[in-house]
């Protein structure tokens, strides 16, 4: 689903890649379609549709993984709504309605939601830390790490397990 800005960005083309070059200033947020909000960054990977990234104060997106995941609590999460080259720049969205997210194998609606060692996916089964904030939409039932539309809300690492 293309989203569309609702702020005052001309130019803006949200989830997708705006190439090598800069077009606004890192760590710049934006309010989009589907209460959705978007946070410009340069990614230090390549990333593709529903990558889970932490974001560092310079503005550089990295791929969630497990190392990363226990360094990363209080940093911000957002998706890669599209693909990107490794040292491309663009905007990630961290929360809203229909937002893409990369799970890992089979997954149901309204389970929890952990980091996984796969990066940029997360995962269904135990691990170490939850992440909290996400609850998905569609359910995935395919072998392999695919994107599925989610309601992101403050996505964020919990180091201790949550009670249902």
């Amino acid at each position: 689903m293309p989203f569309t800005t609702n702020s005052s960005v001309i130019g803006a083309n949200l989830g997708n890649s705006d190439g090598a070059t800069a077009l606004f200033g890192l760590g710049n947020t934006l309010m989009g379609s589907n209460d959705t909000e978007w946070v410009y960054v340069n990614a230090s990977v390549a990333l593709t549709t529903g990558s889970v990234v932490v974001i560092n104060s310079s503005g550089t997106a990295a791929l969630l993984n497990g190392t990363l995941s226990t360094t990363s609590t209080g940093k911000q999460i957002a998706f890669s709504q599209g693909v990107f080259a490794a040292s491309d720049y663009g905007w990630v969205a961290r929360r809203g309605n229909g937002i893409y997210v990369l799970v890992s194998s089979v997954s149901t609606v309204n389970v929890i939601l952990y980091n996984c060692d796969t990066s940029g996916t997360l995962t269904t089964t135990s691990a170490t830390n939850t992440i909290a904030g996400i609850a998905l939409i569609t359910a995935s039932a395919t072998g392999v790490p695919s994107a599925v539309p989610a309601f992101v809300s403050w996505p964020r690492l919990v180091t201790a397990p949550l009670i249902v």
